[in-house]
């Protein structure tokens, strides 16, 4: 009984083990979205303002927007605003670097993959897109903007859902 239960033992404690490291080996690095995946979240979010930001890790004006769309992010509920950044940069060595260094995002950030550029047609950065509650896009922006001005554009949107 003695060697049965320190074989439980031990096979429980290789099981964590083994859990923590494929844990920490999928905690690292962000998650890549196509296309298709940036458009099922907008239209999985329907009754919600969806704010999308495509940036990159080497772009001045993407960086200084971030902290803007953190505390954007703070004022309103999930209820009635999601916000997604998709990263540009042509690796996710990078976005994963910049993400494990930054300000602590409180909205999740995607690695764009190939088709991104194309299907939403980015020819600079930053650039934001808006979509209302019914899922229209409304506003689509390259540059910077202030975070005030967004919350301006949802708190209406919000008003006449």
């Amino acid at each position: 009984m003695k060697i049965f239960n320190k074989l439980s033992i031990l096979i429980a404690l290789l099981l964590v083990l083994v859990a923590g490291c494929n844990k920490a080996e999928t905690a690292e690095g962000v998650d890549t979205v196509n296309a298709q995946g940036i458009q099922d979240i907008i239209a999985k979010n329907k009754g919600k303002v969806v704010l999308v930001n495509f940036w990159a890790t080497w772009c001045p004006p993407c960086r200084a927007e971030i902290p803007e769309l953190i505390e954007l992010r703070k004022k309103f509920s999930d209820d009635d605003l999601v916000i997604i950044g998709v990263s540009v940069d042509q690796d996710s060595a990078a976005v994963d670097e910049f993400m494990l260094k930054s300000a602590k995002f409180n909205y999740p950030v995607y690695f764009a993959a190939e088709d991104v550029g194309a299907a939403f047609r980015i020819q600079s950065i930053p650039r934001t897109m808006l979509y209302d509650p019914a899922g229209q896009r409304v506003f689509d922006k390259e540059g910077s903007y202030p975070g005030t001005m967004f919350e301006r554009y949802i708190n209406k949107m919000l008003k006449d859902r």
